[in-house]
């Protein structure tokens, strides 16, 4: 029969424990028996559930033998509980204390001790110097421990001590835990000794009772929940902070399930609050990767190219699966490493850009080359036929100087054709050294080194240009050309017209200026027909007969080689060229990145 509320609450505490303990070994042998670790908490649960059962049984035994019998046996319980527990913590923690000579032999030594002297104590009473029986708060007997008892309890102190802080330290130098996982089970590792410090210092009201086992339910509790509700087993330890944590390229760890157990720090900069989602799905944390991806069955990886925003740039990435096994019970990991190729890609790009043109110088050679060629062949042999024994008649003279005009004239086109064609496949190579240029500068001087007549040139605003200042003039100095022979019917005929557009006012004004991404150049000529607007840009356009059609293509080439983009802007009135210099840009800073200390 119970005595009164103190003595229910003494003997229910440790019988609800037991209740909640057998709850949680369900749940774990259901849902978590592969997982790593979860054996070693199984028998820390067992060990402590007889301590439990041997408090409770003594609080509620009347007979002072038996309650003797019954506190050796829960001390004995409890102190094997703490040892097991601690073995944990070695296995969870990949510190492996547990196959350490002297750890081994400490944990054996605190195991075996408190019963081997608890036996033997009539002989030499250093554990027990003595029993006492007390009649409040319920009657119930508490020995008076001996100087062995404090050795065993330093003993056991130590032990589990030692393998308390080494899981601290773990958790405070794996950054990647959540702060609520962290507390929980930093706070079921304290509760045991705090409460024995309790009952020591008589918070509790029934003095001689060992109180370290009434910390056992929170123990339960808050170790279960950080362990298994917030999947904390799932976290792989060893050597984590110095293999992973530490890679300057991002890496995520999935587990079985795919859902995302582990992360470094660079996996932060794409995926920023992945702290939090620790747990969650892989699909729901990062979409985009987890569609472009396939989990491997077997041994064999897998990968995938994928483009991700990093601090509001794409960056291009080259993804790596590999599965592990887990050696304890054969589930499958995953190992995801993401390796930036943004730059790898881009020198890709211009290098297929630098095939395209050498097709296209060929293309040229072969095709444009051939036809003034034979222009000049035909007169070459008409003014053959002219001539015979006694030279040119005198009324076909005029005729003859007319075929040897057009011949001069057709090897000049020649030359102007090798000319840019030289330009495309020398200048068109991906530019290496650059230097930062002001739009404005670099506007005018190709300006006043284009024959721009009565022209004008309007600059709106300035920006600096990560460029080769060369091909930068060249490209400003082709879309000048441009607009002033082709705006201008005063100038249309007085030099050489690269490209075509239809003929219009007699002055032009030329726009540059600064945009978001870049820069544009606009004029208020007659502009490009709607007809030409998808073919402006490759080799060989031209709607006169004057031009090579290699000039707009030249500027593409050059604008490419410095990784920009040119579109023309056909929402505008006249003709609006519109320059993305970003890729050079976000190129550069990444080298610079690369190349800092």
């Amino acid at each position: 029969m119970l005595g009164g509320p103190v003595e229910f609450v003494y003997a229910g505490l440790p019988i609800l424990t037991v209740l909640v303990g057998s709850v949680v070994l369900y749940w774990i042998r259901s849902r978590f028996w592969d997982a790593r670790g979860a054996k070693w908490y199984t028998a820390t649960l067992l060990v402590g559930g007889v301590w439990m059962l041997a408090l409770a049984g003594y609080v509620l035994a009347t007979d002072p033998t038996r309650q003797r019998q019954l506190a050796v046996l829960a001390r004995t319980f409890g102190i094997l509980s703490l040892v097991v527990w601690s073995l944990f913590l070695s296995r969870y923690t990949g510190t492996q204390l547990h196959r350490r000579r002297w750890f081994r032999a400490l944990a054996a030594l605190a195991s075996v001790s408190f019963p081997v002297l608890a036996v033997t104590n009539g002989f030499h009473g250093l554990l027990y110097t003595g029993w006492v029986q007390a009649s409040t708060p319920f009657p119930h007997t508490f020995g008076v421990f001996g100087p062995a008892y404090a050795a065993v309890v330093a003993l056991v102190a130590a032990v589990n001590g030692y393998a308390f802080f080494v899981l601290v330290r773990y958790l405070l130098s794996t950054p990647n835990q959540s702060d609520v996982r962290i507390t929980a089970v930093v706070l079921a590792g304290l509760s045991i000794p705090v409460a024995e410090l309790l009952g020591v210092a008589g918070v509790f009201p029934a003095d001689g009772i060992g109180h370290a086992g009434y910390g056992a339910l929170p123990f339960v509790t808050l170790a279960t929940v950080g362990l298994f509700r917030f999947s904390l087993l799932d976290v792989r330890p060893v050597a984590r902070n110095t293999v992973i944590g530490d890679l300057r390229d991002p890496v995520l760890v999935l587990d079985g399930d795919s859902r995302v157990v582990d992360f470094n720090r660079a996996s932060s900069r794409i995926w920023s609050g992945l702290e939090t989602h620790v747990g969650d799905p892989f699909e729901t944390v990062c979409p985009t990767l987890a569609e472009r991806l396939t989990l491997p069955d077997g041994e064999a990886s897998t990968s995938a190219q994928v483009v991700l925003s990093v601090d509001g740039s794409d960056r291009h990435f080259s993804v790596t699966v590999s599965r592990t096994e887990q050696a304890t019970n054969g589930v499958g990991w995953y190992s995801v490493l993401l390796r930036d190729v943004t730059e790898l890609e881009r020198s890709r790009w211009q290098l297929e850009k630098q095939n395209d043109r050498l097709d296209q110088v060929a293309s040229t050679i072969s095709h444009d080359l051939r036809n003034p060629i034979n222009v000049a062949d035909g007169n070459t042999e008409l003014l053959r036929t002219m001539i015979d024994d006694d030279g040119i008649p005198p009324e076909r003279v005029a005729d003859a100087a007319d075929k040897l005009a057009k011949t001069r004239e057709t090897h000049e086109r020649m030359e102007e054709i090798i000319d840019d064609v030289l330009t495309i496949a020398r200048e068109g190579k991906t530019v290496e050294d650059t230097e930062r240029l002001s739009l404005v500068a670099v506007a005018r001087e190709a300006w006043g080194n284009v024959g721009t007549g009565d022209a004008a040139l309007t600059i709106t605003g300035d920006r600096t240009l990560r460029a080769e200042r060369s091909k930068l003039l060249r490209i400003f100095e082709n879309l000048f050309r441009n607009s002033v022979e082709h705006g201008s019917t005063g100038s249309q005929n007085s030099g050489r017209s690269d490209d075509s557009v239809d003929h219009g006012p007699a002055e032009v004004t030329v726009e540059v200026g600064p945009t978001p991404d870049g820069f544009f150049v606009t004029d208020d000529g007659p502009g490009i027909p709607e007809s030409h607007h998808e073919n402006v840009f490759e080799y060989g356009y031209t709607t006169t007969d004057q031009g090579t059609g290699l000039g707009l293509s030249i500027v593409r080439t050059m604008a490419e080689s410095h990784g920009w983009t040119v579109e023309l802007d056909d929402s505008h009135d006249g003709t609006r060229f519109v320059f993305d210099t970003s890729g050079e840009s976000r190129s550069a800073d990444a080298r610079d990145e690369s190349a800092a200390p």
